[in-house]
């Protein structure tokens, strides 16, 4: 057993899911890999050891290796196949000056839609996202982060910005989870979060792009000094 089927038979994270398709959860898990260290750069990903590690054919290994390469996780090299390609810390400033730009301009069409049934629903998410902070569960705050996000696109009206945002994929799922690793960071986060919306609702949305696009920036520099960590040790 080579060294990725021990993580993957070790990890209790990784029991099957049937809420995706296969691509997606072969994809999903080797992204999480990617970001956390554990499959460096220039890893071969040889599609042969990965079919016999989930089971499968060597389609949805394909499907998933090319799922990462539109998110530049991945490329295929001469002779080489498909390794894991470094994520630099300039394509992830680039991502959130993305993300920035695209979260900034909900906001503007938030003006005319904000209703309370919209400050409900993200009263919803902020408890969820308290609920994590006091558990001290990164993994599931994260997920309520993302989900506080998507809805601001969702309740901005916009599909066109909506699908841009989903666009940056793999790298922006696990950069969030990231960018809240510990409890101070959390709660933190959290705390913007919060403070985003109580703006929004007293209709004061030129500081509510101000606390938003502060968050993103704070996030931004979670990740990098994350990564650095990851690597020093």
């Amino acid at each position: 057993m080579n060294e990725l089927e021990r993580t993957y038979f070790t990890d209790n994270k990784s029991e099957v899911s049937l809420t995706n398709p296969l691509p997606m959860q072969i994809a999903d898990w080797l992204a999480e890999r990617i970001f956390n260290g554990e499959l460096p750069r220039g890893h071969r990903l040889k599609e042969e050891e990965l079919a016999s590690m989930f089971k499968t054919s060597r389609a949805p290994i394909r499907e998933a290796l090319y799922l990462l390469q539109l998110d530049g996780l991945v490329e295929r090299l001469p002779r080489r196949g498909t390794v894991v390609r470094e994520y630099s810390d300039d394509d992830i400033r680039d991502l959130y000056e993305v993300r920035s730009i695209l979260e900034l301009s909900t906001i503007d069409r938030l003006m005319t839609r904000w209703n309370h049934e919209i400050y409900s629903s993200f009263q919803d998410i902020l408890h969820q996202m308290q609920t994590s902070v006091v558990d001290g569960d990164n993994q599931a705050y994260s997920q309520y982060n993302s989900m506080f996000h998507e809805s601001l696109f969702q309740f901005s009206g916009s599909q066109i910005l909506f699908r841009l945002y989903q666009q940056l994929g793999y790298p922006l799922k696990y950069l969030l989870q990231f960018s809240t690793q510990t409890k101070e960071q959390m709660e933190k986060s959290y705390l913007e979060h919060a403070s985003i919306i109580e703006m929004l609702h007293q209709g004061r949305f030129q500081e509510a792009k101000e606390i938003l696009a502060s968050n993103v920036k704070n996030g931004l520099c979670r990740v990098i000094e994350s990564r650095h960590s990851l690597k020093e040790k």
